[in-house]
């Protein structure tokens, strides 16, 4: 393994339980990380397009992953209505949540993420982490204050 390291974070529930049901469903079989790494970031995937990537598998085994998924918050599913050869049908779409977002940025290599959606993912973690230690701070009475010294500190350190 390199010396390099890919300051990944991924955001999870608080509760334990919660949080190994979503380590386990993301990361306990091969089908469920070919889900997650077919998936659209930003948009909605169709059940279809996700079943017919992952051939051989099954239509039952990926449907049973997606389940999982949905079921443990990393993704969220709906139903839309198309008009195909002038005929109305339902088609299930899947959309990552937040923290879904997460895990596939996680399966997705560096070099695939143009530079503006990795700031736009840096601008959204640090958000999120900043309104995080907002709160603990308030919690157990921590002065904000240090923890915005220890980010001047790295930005200091990096530039030099």
């Amino acid at each position: 393994m390199g010396e390099e390291r890919w300051p990944f974070i991924i955001p999870l529930p608080t509760e334990t339980r919660d949080q190994y049901r979503v380590l386990t469903s993301a990361f306990s079989s091969d089908i469920a990380m070919k889900i997650l790494s077919t998936l659209r970031l930003e948009d909605r995937t169709y059940q279809r397009e996700i079943v017919s990537s992952l051939q051989p598998h099954s239509n039952k085994s990926v449907l049973k992953y997606l389940r999982m998924l949905v079921d443990a918050g990393i993704l969220e599913e709906g139903m839309e209505k198309v008009t195909v050869d002038g005929r109305a049908r339902w088609v299930k779409w899947y959309k990552p949540t937040f923290m879904g977002r997460w895990l596939i940025l996680l399966l997705t290599p560096r070099e695939r993420l143009s530079p503006e959606w990795i700031k736009s993912v840096v601008e959204d973690l640090l958000k999120f982490y900043a309104k995080s230690i907002a709160k603990l701070c308030s919690v157990y009475d921590i002065d904000p204050e240090y923890f915005r010294k220890v980010f001047e500190e790295a930005l200091t350190e990096r530039k030099s």
